[in-house]
């Protein structure tokens, strides 16, 4: 949470994969002006939001690093900001969600079917929930060359429709997309993963490690443009 609340100023203008994300989940957002009332996690400064503000009447939006909900704010401020942990959010104090979403959020949480669960006690039982997670294999190429306790433990699609069901949700409908991504070089990579808050671990690697670490990645995974970076997402949609 610390690194993420530090990098509020350069989180915006680095988090291009974020955007994207986000943009392909808001595909699934109702399709006119809703009049109901929508509760987003994880809004960091704002790639989703700037789609709900449009589609929803009310928007709460929520993050654990109030740096970041003061840049949303600025950004979009139509929308109600508070800071909120994720994984335990506050009881109901009124009426229940018509909409709960997040983009680029629940593949960083220890346990999805407590925090889903959570999440559904907010919902009005017609309603929905919309997520986009980054789902493995993301960024293999990096993951490739880490050592086994830098990796990230992100699931897979299937583990997540498992985890929504556990949950006592009814998924919908869900789809992965893969994205490749081109940087000048592994540095310009791990200075743009840095500047939006993605650490690898508690314990960063050693400089020596990690020189060695971007020249294999120079070595292995150029192109004539550069690098590449693969991301894959999966977006999913469920109700109680």
């Amino acid at each position: 949470m610390l690194a993420f609340d530090r990098k509020a100023s350069s989180y915006h203008d680095n988090s291009h994969v974020q955007s994207d994300s986000a943009d392909w989940l808001a595909e699934w957002l109702p399709g006119h002006p809703s009049t109901g009332r929508c509760y987003e996690f994880g809004a960091g400064s704002g790639n989703l939001t700037r789609h709900l503000v449009s589609r929803f009447s009310h928007v709460q939006a929520t993050d654990i690093a109030p740096s970041m909900v003061a840049e949303g704010q600025r950004r979009y401020s139509s929308a109600q900001w508070t800071v909120c942990d994720a994984w335990t959010p506050p009881p109901l104090r009124g009426p229940a969600w018509d909409f709960i979403t997040s983009s680029s959020l629940l593949q960083w949480t220890p346990n999805p079917k407590q925090v889903l669960t959570c999440w559904a006690d907010l919902l009005h039982p017609q309603g929905r929930i919309l997520c986009g997670i980054y789902v493995r294999p993301s960024l293999p190429e990096l993951g490739s060359l880490l050592p086994d306790d830098r990796q990230f433990r992100w699931l897979n699609s299937t583990n997540w429709v498992s985890a929504f069901a556990d949950s006592g949700l009814k998924v919908l409908r869900h789809e992965t997309l893969t994205r490749k991504y081109i940087y000048p070089s592994p540095l310009k990579l791990m200075r743009r993963l840095h500047d939006t808050g993605v650490v690898l671990s508690n314990q960063p690697l050693p400089i020596g490690a990690m020189k060695s670490i971007m020249r294999q990645y120079a070595k292995q995974f150029s192109q004539a443009d550069g690098i590449c970076a693969t991301w894959t997402t999966l977006r999913i949609e469920a109700t109680r």
